[in-house]
Parts: structure tokens; C-alpha cells; sequence
């Protein structure tokens, strides 16, 4: 477990070390990227609470501990995102903060199963992890 941890720590620096190479890309009309989550900040998070994800300021896409992939969009506000996510199928999405959370597309845990989707767990540690690095405004 030790060694999974320092490899994501190791892949999160060089990942960061590899953003800071130019400014923003200056698109995206709700989408988050100067003010509101820090979205590396909340990917180095998550990948020290078992998460695999790759930093990105605006989006994140990754697995959770259990091995579900998901991609993980930020809004500047709570309203944008929830916008989005009414628009969203709500079996394969997740609203949390100004995040919405899209894990369509894996597979059932068993046949006849429903696709398998983010525990509340889960998306408890999202919360907590998008919570410790909110920016100030």
C-alpha cells in the first residue's frame, strides 16, 4: 500500500510539473479554471485516498479505489453544475459541489447487474478532497 501511495505521488508530481509549462487555455464559459475548486489540487487529493486520477484543472478523469472510471467536470458556481447535471442521465452521474461527475460506460459487476457506479463513499472523499481546495476568491 506504502509503495502505491509514493508511485501516485511520484505520477502526480511529474504530472504537475508537466501543467506548468504555459497559461490557461482561456475557453470554457462555465467551467472552472481561475476561481472556485483547484483542480490539481483536488487530483492530488484523491489519488492519496486510493484514487488514480490524472490532474487537470477544469476536468479529471481517472478510477475510483473500487475501479470505476469516471470524469470529473468543474463549474464556477453550484448553479452551473447543477444546469448540467439536470441534462445528465442521473443512473451515470453525480453532482457533487460544482463538480459533475460522469461515470457512464462500466461495466456490471455481474450478469443482470446495473452498471456499476460511484459509492457514497466514494464520492464522500470527492467532496471532502474538492472542499480542502477550494481557492480563495
Amino acid at each position: 500500500m506504502k509503495i502505491t501511495r509514493m508511485f501516485l505521488l511520484a505520477l502526480a508530481a511529474i504530472a504537475v510539473a508537466g501543467c506548468s509549462s504555459g497559461g490557461s487555455s482561456g475557453g470554457g464559459e462555465t467551467s472552472a479554471g481561475g476561481k472556485g475548486v483547484d483542480g490539481i489540487s483536488v487530483a492530488n487529493c484523491l489519488n492519496l485516498e486510493d484514487f488514480l486520477v490524472q490532474p487537470s484543472e477544469t476536468t479529471l478523469t481517472g478510477q475510483s479505489p473500487a475501479g470505476i472510471s469516471f470524469a470529473m467536470r468543474f463549474y464556477k458556481n453550484p448553479a452551473a453544475a447543477q444546469a448540467v447535471f439536470e441534462k445528465k442521465n442521473k443512473k451515470t452521474t453525480a453532482l457533487v459541489e460544482t463538480a459533475v461527475i460522469d461515470f457512464k460506460g462500466n461495466p456490471s459487476p455481474y450478469a443482470g447487474a446495473p452498471p456499476a457506479k460511484i459509492s457514497q463513499n466514494e464520492l464522500s472523499v470527492i467532496k471532502n478532497c474538492i472542499n480542502e481546495n477550494k481557492e480563495s476568491t
